[in-house]
């Protein structure tokens, strides 16, 4: 996934560097690139420790 991440968009749109907006297909590759990152932290289960603290947290709010 790195390479997706850090790839560098094609001679004559850095934007960027010239200060100017990005490009459509810049936005498309940024956007891209943001899901497919976050898509897998989303699908990650909770870890094991956090969900007891959640249920801790949980069972104080009920006395």
């Amino acid at each position: 996934m790195e390479h997706l991440v850090t790839k560098k968009p094609p001679s004559g749109e850095g934007a960027a560097e010239a200060g100017r907006k990005p490009t459509v297909a810049q936005k498309a590759l940024i956007t891209r690139n943001l899901r497919l990152a976050y898509g897998e932290v989303a699908s990650e289960p909770v870890p094991k420790h956090l969900l007891e603290l959640l249920n801790r947290i949980d069972e104080g709010d009920k006395s």
